[in-house]
């Protein structure tokens, strides 16, 4: 055994190499998944406080930096049709930033409260032939959130949509899917900043 070694060491060190080699390579793959993962942005659409909707809608960074929430837009579907609006700014008149604008800086880890769903659907509703008030003939909700995350050029951004669901003359929010969108292609994300326009 040992004067096969001897005479076959060059052929064992080969191999020993090769296989040092994948080894390595497999571990550099995982090392550049965790860190691409890590760098991604980790943006949450969340119904709290309730599932009516005077339910407050919370939006979560769990992304591994800050993110600068750059716009948020409602999209309503009704029987009538689908449409959307910005709305990043809630309120007009008001002096005090932390209640006029839902824009700004969020960091790792911490949420922001937008205000309730009704809140956010109103100026969609306003966009369609349904008044404000008249929310019978609803039939989804969709929040998107639009950020700058990092030193990325491109900007981040997800998605959720919620179901209204009538149950004993109550207008009830369901998630459509388990968990938020989050959008990732290049193609989606260049598509974002025509979304910012529309809000400027």
């Amino acid at each position: 055994m040992w004067n096969w070694i001897t005479s076959n060491h060059q052929v064992i060190g080969t191999l020993v190499n090769i296989a040092m080699l994948f080894v390595w390579i497999a571990y550099l793959q995982v090392f550049v998944s965790s860190y691409r993962r890590q760098k991604r942005s980790s943006i949450l659409i969340n119904r709290s406080s309730g599932s009516g909707l005077d339910a407050r809608c919370l939006i979560s960074n769990m992304s591994a930096e800050a993110i600068y929430i750059e716009s948020i837009i409602a999209t309503v579907a009704t029987a009538e049709g689908r449409w959307s609006c910005p709305v990043t700014e809630p309120l007009e008149g008001r002096s005090d930033l932390d209640l006029k604008t839902r824009q700004g800086p969020l960091q790792a880890g911490r949420f922001i409260d937008i205000g309730s769903f009704q809140s956010l659907i109103e100026p969609a509703l306003r966009m369609g032939t349904v008044a404000p008030n008249r929310s019978e003939n609803l039939v989804a909700v969709e929040i998107k959130v639009i950020a700058a995350h990092g030193s990325e050029d491109l900007l981040a951004g997800a998605t959720r949509r919620f179901d209204v669901i009538r149950q004993q003359d109550r207008l009830l929010l369901r998630g459509h899917v388990v968990g938020t969108h989050q959008i990732r292609s290049r193609r989606e994300r260049e598509r974002l900043h025509d979304d910012v326009e529309l809000d400027l």
